[in-house]
């Protein structure tokens, strides 16, 4: 593989002997050295142009066979992931126990007790069972959940719609699973920022993110994320109530609703932030601030694959937070909070009869019972993977809550349990199962050694290009050369008198005031200098029309002829100038010479103008010497 790490650079190389020789005129030895002007721009033979051309196209062709093997990789992964949810279930149910609290009363004695996949539930001499696909217990962490519920996150990714649900009494730790706090962060906001990392991290697709949150307060839609109105908050609700739109292919959407376009994880945290504030909460006996809606939070993934990104889809990830599912006796709930509490349980019911439907695969499932399931229709048929978390608290006063909760759970999860199926049957899915895990991580293991060598040969690919861009494409195209290389060539070409000019004038411009030259003297000067350049002109046209160098050869000035023609011009200019030097003197004696014929009262003037007259003289003989 052909890289050149060479840097050609325009160098310009002027050999001379400024005044160093008293007996040269004009700053020019007598016996003038070779002037030569190197340039060096960027020659390289034909045949490593030719050597680079080809590395640049093997590159774009490696570079195209990495990315059909990072997709055929991807593929694999997706497919091994999709098989490992659905031996696992379409839709799965967890369950998490609240921690005891301070203002809890412990008993001796618990109620509740659990396994890795059952609880068990002591009440009254009767002793319930129910099974999970996964039990978290009191001491389980914020981020062991979220392990448990990432998998089912990287399916969104994958172009399947999701939907993760938090269902239980009020006061047992719903809000805190999916919103968690500032140094616990709960599922929501640790999924935004897996989304970002792993879409980061994949180099196969683009994606992007969008966000809309709203909630269903009593069988109506608010929009969260909504701009705040003008006017009060009473006048304007009906404006947030939205309508649920669904098309042919049976995909839903709500009319109006703001949807974000979110760029990264601390924007759409923020916007998530806002969203939380605007929620309704009330006072009850159970919770100080219980929500009294479902809010609900959608992500919005465009995925673009394929080459150069022309296949696209749109996937949605639900998350929900429900209402609190406590009996109205418990709440002691009246007037508007006991009507709030009854649109929750109504929806909360159909909930429970669409996704138990959905497992027993019944012909019809009764969507338009709520606006919840309608709103969730296509997170929850078929294709998609829904996950509910069942959260119940471990006190014995909570018993009957926590019985309702569990029975919900097993209506909802409505299969034969594992423990139930033959032994053959049950090591056969286990089997399956790991077989599958390791060919994901296979499959993960090659995608990541495929992103190393896409990166390196997208890195040597930029370096080629660049290389070759300011190799030859400046040579080729001048119209493209940056302004820099442009403006080297104009002091390559520039002659040393035209440069000396330059840098006079710079000087000049530094110097102060009483130390520049005056009109009087800048005009005798400019005309002086008009014969020299005249001069310097003639001599030029001569020997120049004969000089031709390419970027690779040197300019060198010591044909004689041209030697004697630069000899003479300076020579003229020399006794040009002190000719004027010789005029000025006579004029300024003259001048004196005229001031001893005026009377003696009139001498202390002429001594003034005198002194003025050979102010300037000296001013302009420090001009010239600069």
């Amino acid at each position: 593989m052909f890289i050149s790490t060479e840097e050609e650079q325009i160098s310009l190389e002027v050999v001379s002997q400024l005044c160093s020789n008293p007996e040269s005129l004009d700053g020019f030895p007598k016996s003038t050295p070779p002037l030569a002007v190197y340039m060096d721009v960027n020659v390289v033979p034909e045949h490593e142009k030719e050597a680079l051309q080809r590395t640049i196209m093997n590159l774009e062709g490696d570079i195209e066979e990495l990315r059909s093997e990072l997709r055929s990789l991807d593929e694999k992964r997706r497919e091994a992931l999709n098989k490992i949810l659905d031996l696992k279930g379409s839709i799965r149910v967890f369950c998490r126990i609240r921690p005891f609290q301070s203002t809890d009363l412990r008993r001796t004695r618990e109620p509740i007790s659990a396994g890795s996949d059952k609880i068990v539930v002591r009440s009254a001499g009767i002793r319930k069972e129910y099974d999970f696909d996964k039990v978290f217990t009191q001491e389980t962490s914020q981020e062991d959940v979220f392990v448990e519920v990432e998998p089912i996150i990287r399916s969104a990714l994958d172009g399947h719609n999701v939907c993760i649900l938090a269902y239980g009494q009020t006061g047992t730790g719903k809000t805190f699973t999916m919103e968690g706090t500032n140094d616990q962060l709960g599922i929501v906001p640790r999924a935004l920022e897996e989304l970002f990392r792993q879409a980061s991290q994949d180099s196969s697709a683009s994606f992007n993110f969008s966000m809309s949150m709203l909630e269903v307060y009593m069988g109506s839609l608010k929009d969260l994320l909504a701009p705040k109105p003008a006017a009060r908050a009473y006048e304007t609700f009906s404006k947030c109530n939205l309508n649920i739109q669904t098309d042919p292919s049976g995909a839903v959407e709500i009319e109006k609703l703001t949807d974000v376009p979110v760029s990264d994880f601390n924007q759409a945290n923020r916007w998530y932030t806002r969203g939380k504030r605007a929620r309704s909460t009330s006072w009850t006996n159970v919770n100080e601030s219980s929500s009294r809606s479902h809010c609900l939070t959608r992500i919005t993934i465009g995925r673009s694959w394929g080459p150069a990104k022309g296949k696209t889809e749109v996937s949605k990830l639900w998350m929900v937070d429900l209402g609190g599912s406590e009996r109205l006796l418990k709440t002691g709930a009246t007037g508007q909070t006991l009507e709030e509490g009854k649109a929750i349980n109504l929806s909360l019911s159909a909930l429970g009869d669409v996704i138990a439907a959905l497992k027993r695969k019944l012909r019809h499932i009764p969507y338009r019972n709520s606006k919840l399931t309608q709103i969730l229709r296509d997170s929850l048929g078929d294709g998609s993977k829904a996950l509910m978390l069942v959260h119940i608290s471990p006190c014995e006063e909570d018993v009957g809550e926590t019985t309702c909760s569990l029975n919900f759970a097993k209506r909802v999860r409505a299969i034969v349990s594992n423990r139930e199926l033959p032994e053959e049957l049950q090591n056969l899915r286990e089997k399956r199962m790991s077989e599958l895990h390791e060919e994901m991580r296979e499959a993960e293991e090659k995608c990541q050694k495929v992103r190393n060598k896409l990166q390196k040969a997208e890195f040597l690919l930029h370096e080629n290009n660049k290389l070759f861009s300011t190799t030859y494409r400046v040579l080729e195209h001048p119209e493209e050369m940056p302004v820099t290389h442009i403006e080297d060539l104009k002091e390559v070409t520039a002659t040393p008198r035209t440069v000396d000019k330059a840098v006079r004038k710079n000087i000049s411009c530094s110097l102060p005031r009483f130390m520049t030259s005056t009109v009087a003297s800048r005009q005798r000067r400019s005309a002086a200098d008009v014969e020299i350049n005249g001069s310097a002109r003639i001599s030029r046209s001569g020997p120049r029309s004969s000089i031709q160098f390419t970027g690779s050869q040197s300019l060198s000035y010591s044909d004689a002829h041209f030697k004697v023609i630069l000899r003479n011009s300076n020579m003229k200019s020399r006794l040009g100038e002190q000719k004027n030097l010789l005029t000025e003197s006579s004029d300024c004696n003259g001048l004196e010479s005229r001031s001893s014929s005026i009377p003696q009262y009139k001498k202390g003037t002429s001594s003034y103008l005198n002194l003025r007259v050979t102010k300037p003289h000296h001013r302009r003989r420090m001009s010239n010497l600069i």
